[in-house]
């Protein structure tokens, strides 16, 4: 879809490593782009992007509503020097017993638990740093619902509603369906949440993980990568403006060169 949207504007993609690396060619100029990323954001943006813990540090500070995401550090980091075990410990309790243990730069809901017992969170742990993975613990939230906000230049451009079946996970791989956000007034709230989530990070094109919580709405999540795969086959007929969205990307993309 990425490379149709931008074909009748001459722009062609050379693949360099299958399925995965592509260079971006209108004749005269040209970018690599991995996967679907497609190089809008800075490098530091995109690093914070990708840690939960980072990525909430920089919201908390903009005064932005946002699931507490605490970093919790290899015990073999050479950056930190902290035991991670009793923090998690004293931070699970300090959610009551309910809590959610995360690799702090995972995607697509891998490696996120929740744990409402301390052996639990002990092998959760163990199995992070099995892993050689760095880990994040937050509160658990009873959320049905959670919204993907995509925007571009801090715009709202795509809404997505995210409604839990078979886990308390909202991962559409892994079986939540979508539902249309048709509510103005709600749209309205996730557009403006979303804009100042993006601007406080410093992402030009991102998605955006919102919670609606018995707290109200809650940023827990902040992609720099903008997937829509499942999102286009469970809603086809969005297909054409998604279209136009990358289109409108890419050629900023190129603007910039």
């Amino acid at each position: 879809m990425i490379q149709h949207s931008v074909k009748s504007r001459g722009i062609s993609f050379e693949e360099i490593t299958p399925n995965f690396v592509y260079r971006a060619t209108d004749g005269v100029h040209s970018f690599v782009m991995v996967d679907a990323e497609i190089g809008l954001n800075s490098s530091a943006s995109t690093i914070i992007a990708m840690s939960k813990s980072l990525t909430y540090d920089v919201l908390r500070k903009a005064n932005i509503p946002a699931v507490e995401h605490v970093y919790l550090a290899h015990p073999d980091s050479k950056f930190s020097n902290l035991d991670p075990y009793p923090i998690a410990k004293d931070y699970f309790h300090k959610c009551n017993g309910e809590a959610v243990v995360k690799q702090d730069n995972g995607a697509q809901g891998n490696h996120v638990y929740r744990v409402n017992e301390i052996g639990a969170l002990q092998e959760k742990l163990d199995l992070l740093f099995s892993l050689q993975l760095n880990g994040a613990i937050g509160p658990y939230y009873e959320a049905e619902i959670e919204y993907r906000i995509v925007t571009f230049n801090h715009l709202a451009r795509v809404f997505l509603g995210k409604k839990r079946v078979h886990s308390w996970k909202h991962n559409l791989i892994n079986g939540a369906v979508t539902i249309e956000v048709s509510d103005q007034a709600k749209r309205e709230a996730l557009a403006e949440l979303a804009s100042q989530t993006s601007k406080a990070m410093g992402l030009d094109f991102c998605s955006i993980d919102i919670l609606e919580t018995n707290q109200g709405l809650k940023v827990i999540e902040v992609n720099h990568k903008v997937m829509l795969d499942e999102y286009c086959k469970q809603n086809p007929s969005e297909v054409p403006a998604l279209s136009d969205l990358y289109r409108e990307v890419i050629l900023q993309r190129f603007e910039k060169l």
